[in-house]
């Protein structure tokens, strides 16, 4: 995967690419300062996702999304911007951005939007595509700890469940059980537990693998 960075302010452009580096999911990182520049780097570079200023110096980021959508170019965008005119906003969703970040913004908001990315690009792996994963695919709301702890079964906690959750993060692929409660450093038993509620509640996937020797295991991946 392969992001572009369209930002004409050096200090933002170091800031979102050293959070890149320190999610590290991308193997090539592009920037332009110019709508020219990212129009010609779009031509001969492949890029998978676009991470897009509105106010630049020589156009204007929304007209560039517009050109790109004219342009049917399917690369995923994300607006980061101090734009926050509800016109600007509505515009950037009618024009089909992921998400939209107002600056200054956290590195976990930030991350927030790469998994975002990420999740959509799982999901669209899939050829066929069940009701939950579409529904996910069209919300990019975190549900609240009310919410969480309120669908919690007995015995789980939202503290726990949180860890859980950022630790599958760190996993590309299919993951065990073992797998993760040795990354989570929690217990195998707690960890099975979380992961149960997880799959339960379509926030994962899974698989079983059979081998030629012993019994076969489950396997889990994020949706």
């Amino acid at each position: 995967m392969n992001v572009l960075i369209v930002e004409d302010d050096p200090m933002v452009e170091f800031i979102h690419r050293n959070y890149l580096e320190k999610i590290a999911k991308f193997q090539q990182i592009f920037s332009s300062d110019t709508v020219a520049e990212a129009e010609k780097l779009l031509a001969v570079k492949s890029v998978d996702l676009v991470l897009l200023d509105i106010h630049l110096k020589d156009g204007n980021g929304l007209a560039f999304l517009s050109w790109l959508r004219k342009n049917q170019q399917t690369v995923e965008v994300i607006i980061i911007t101090a734009a926050n005119e509800t016109r600007s906003v509505q515009e950037g969703l009618h024009l089909g951005v992921l998400d939209y970040l107002v600056k200054p913004f956290t590195y976990e908001r930030f991350a927030h939007s790469i998994t975002l990315f990420f999740n959509r690009q799982a999901a669209l792996d899939n050829q066929i595509m069940a009701q939950h994963a579409i529904d996910q695919l069209f919300s990019n709301k975190k549900p609240s700890l009310e919410q969480t702890e309120a669908s919690l079964a007995k015995g789980l906690t939202p503290e726990t469940l949180a860890k859980i959750k950022a630790t599958i993060q760190t996993f590309d692929d299919f993951f065990t059980i073992q797998a993760l409660a040795e990354a989570s450093k929690l217990s195998h038993v707690s960890v099975r537990k979380y992961l149960f509620f997880l799959e339960e509640h379509n926030d994962l996937i899974s698989k079983i693998v059979y081998t030629k020797v012993g019994r076969p295991y489950k396997v889990f991946r994020k949706v």
